[in-house]
């Protein structure tokens, strides 16, 4: 992010490390775990600067996190000069594991809407309460992996036509699929070496399809 000019993309939609220390998918057979992700010993705001930088008067930053680390993004996202909004619910029609006698069962994730300077939609007032089904365990490339579906909902609610999102935490693509799918352009940005194989041949693809179409 650094390389990158000033005021330069109209939305950033992401999903960093909450410092939740997470492993997905995991199973008896523990070949099968997921590996955990970078940089998740703790909330990780520091991109959140830099984010504000590089995002253009006007814009929103779309930002995934979970209830007990919320508090340390909006934080860090206001000493970064941003405007935090609202917050967005991700309903996941199924939940998940954690604590089975303890704990009420978690279906849901949070998202922070938070801006720079005046930001006016682009279309249609959106819902704070979004209801699209998690990706299956079985079926996961990432083990944070968001469903397409979703991410289309969010590019498109806060990102003028034909504007340029951006994704400092790419993981397996599935917001530059969304993206590009829905005439978007796209940066993203991925730590792992791995993963960015995977999202460079899943964006690759949507964009190969797309220019078919035209």
């Amino acid at each position: 992010m650094k390389e990158m000019p000033d005021n330069s993309v109209d939305a950033i939609v992401t999903d960093p490390p909450y410092g939740i220390d997470f492993q997905s998918a995991r199973r008896t057979d523990k070949t099968k775990w997921k590996p955990k992700i970078a940089n998740d010993k703790s909330p990780y705001i520091w991109f959140l600067p830099e984010a504000f930088r590089v995002l253009r008067d006007g814009g929103a930053l779309l930002c995934f996190t979970r209830f007990d680390t919320e508090n340390d993004f909006r934080w860090a996202m206001k000493l970064a000069g941003f405007t935090t909004k609202s917050q967005i619910i991700w309903d996941k029609q199924v939940h998940g594991m954690g604590d089975l006698t303890g704990d009420f069962a978690s279906q849901h994730e949070n998202i922070i809407l938070a801006t720079k300077g005046r930001f006016l939609l682009p279309s249609k007032r959106p819902k704070t309460i979004v209801s699209v089904q998690r990706v299956s365990p079985s079926k996961l490339k990432h083990p944070n992996e968001k469903p397409i579906e979703l991410m289309e909902y969010l590019i498109k609610a806060v990102t003028p036509r034909g504007g340029l999102v951006l994704d400092m935490f790419m993981g397996s693509g599935s917001t530059g699929v969304a993206a590009i799918k829905n005439g978007f352009e796209f940066i993203g940005i991925e730590l792992d070496a791995d993963y960015c194989k995977i999202a460079e041949a899943r964006i690759g693809a949507v964009q190969t399809v797309q220019e078919e179409l035209v």
